[in-house]
């Protein structure tokens, strides 16, 4: 019998230890987490009617990964699409729709594009020259930023392209990788011959598969019992031969006749080990190899998410459409809002409003700096001043997620290559997956979970 230890106890932790138990029934698993409870940074708040998520609070249905694990621990019948509406940019002091059609602010559509008073005339003919320019110069690795720069002009890149990405990976799209975030552009742009043309064609292939009559679903999933119900379920869901050890954070792991992992005092010897942590957490194992500094210093972001909720008799401010982000030029900590009760209704109590909003961006150390009372008032000061409202709350929840988003700097892909190939020779029966490697999101780590264990059962 084989004895693998995986470290970490999120999503992908918790996912890798469920699918590699049913591959291997005889091997014995155990989930080293740190914390008392599982789950990593889902977070919900179910009280009084409200199921509302203070972590991450959807995934992308195109990333099938996430709703295959659903469905296997028998939540299927809980998931619900995001109700779609109007989304909104604000810039300096007004808020404008974003044009009908556009695609993360890519123009699709002529008319609605034209019409927009949020990019101006020069700025639209400039993005509308891309139907004639050829791919961008260069057949390596290129910013998010430098490319659609190249490709939109600078006006669309700071009022449509920049507040629309950026908010994803939390940091400068001026030096985050483009094949590493966002590949697909880069590959329909050289199938198209220039990003417009590329755009228009995706578009048309997506309306023609669409069945006849279909009305279009939002893009996003939810579950109904809340994110934290999927790792209920999953803990629940546990085959036999995994043993989950909580507030038991692992001090060391040791190479030695497989390894040797310490936790909590105890000391185990184990044949494989699985780690899904942060990269900063190696730190803790692997100090002393120069190899893996790459990984240990990887740049992090930081952000805050401040969910709050009012009485909608009390509400004094419009609420149209679903939500809106911030161009970075606005003179505000804050990078985006969305309206909860509107976008994903099943969560509030009809008689509630509740916003959430998102703090943190490139240059601004605002959550580093405040405490969480100060991130309430300034949360709260600055969305009240942007959409014009003085309702007060009944509630603010603040999640700080410092250091928190790993930074897929231009070539990105290739440090990881190196990494993986001096882990593979170096440590043989260690394997490295999660967010310091290919993908920030909840199906991403499930997917890297899934690839791992397919790979296992046929190399083992």
């Amino acid at each position: 019998m084989s004895r693998v230890a995986v470290i970490g106890g999120g999503l992908t932790g918790l996912s890798t230890a469920y699918y590699l138990a049913k591959e291997k029934p005889n091997w014995q698993i155990d989930v080293y987490e740190k914390e008392a409870r599982f789950g990593g940074k889902i977070k919900t708040k179910r009280v009084d009617g409200y199921v509302v998520e203070i972590g991450p609070d959807s995934y992308l249905a195109r990333k099938t990964a996430m709703t295959e694990l659903i469905n296997d621990v028998g939540l299927g019948d809980t998931i619900v699409a995001n109700a779609t509406g109007q989304a909104y940019i604000y810039d300096r002091t007004k808020m404008y729709p974003i044009p009908g059609g556009s695609i993360v602010g890519i123009p699709t559509e002529f008319i609605p594009f034209a019409m927009s008073t949020l990019i101006s005339w020069s700025g639209k003919v400039r993005a509308m020259r891309d139907y004639f320019t050829s791919p961008y110069p260069t057949d390596g690795d290129v910013s998010i930023g430098d490319f659609f720069r190249y490709h939109l002009g600078q006006e669309m890149m700071d009022k449509l392209i920049e507040p629309l990405l950026s908010g994803i990976y939390g940091g400068d799209i001026y030096e985050l990788s483009l094949d590493a975030t966002f590949p697909e552009f880069h590959a329909l742009e050289r199938k198209a011959g220039n990003m417009v043309k590329g755009m228009l064609a995706a578009r048309k292939q997506r309306a023609a598969m669409r069945p006849k009559g279909a009305v279009p679903q939002g893009q996003f999933r939810q579950v109904t019992g809340g994110l934290e119900s999927i790792i209920d379920a999953l803990v629940e869901s546990m085959p036999e031969n995994v043993t989950l050890y909580g507030n038991a954070a692992v001090t060391a792991i040791k190479k030695e006749d497989g390894f040797v992992v310490t936790a909590k005092d105890r000391t185990t010897r184990y044949d494989r080990v699985i780690i899904t942590t942060p990269p900063q957490a190696y730190r803790a194992w692997f100090g002393d190899d120069a190899a893996m500094a790459e990984l240990m210093n990887m740049d992090l972001s930081s952000c805050a998410i401040a969910v709050m909720a009012f009485e909608r008799s009390a509400f004094d401010a419009p609420l149209n459409g679903t939500g809106f982000v911030i161009t970075r030029k606005t003179d505000t900590p804050l990078t985006a809002c969305t309206y909860i009760s509107s976008k994903w209704p099943q969560t509030t109590p009809a008689d509630k409003i509740v916003l959430r909003v998102f703090l943190g961006k490139a240059g601004d150390d605002t959550v580093q700096r405040l405490n969480e009372e100060e991130l309430k008032k300034v949360a709260l000061h600055e969305i009240q001043r942007i959409m014009g409202f003085t309702a007060m709350p009944l509630w603010i929840e603040i999640t700080r997620l410092n250091k928190s988003m790993p930074q897929y700097k231009v070539g990105h892909r290739e440090l990881v290559g190196r990494i993986k190939e001096h882990v593979a020779r170096t440590y043989p029966g260690l394997d490295v997956i999660g967010t310091p490697f290919d993908g920030v999101g909840m199906p991403d780590g499930v997917r890297q979970a899934k690839e791992l264990v397919d790979r296992l059962k046929k190399e083992v």
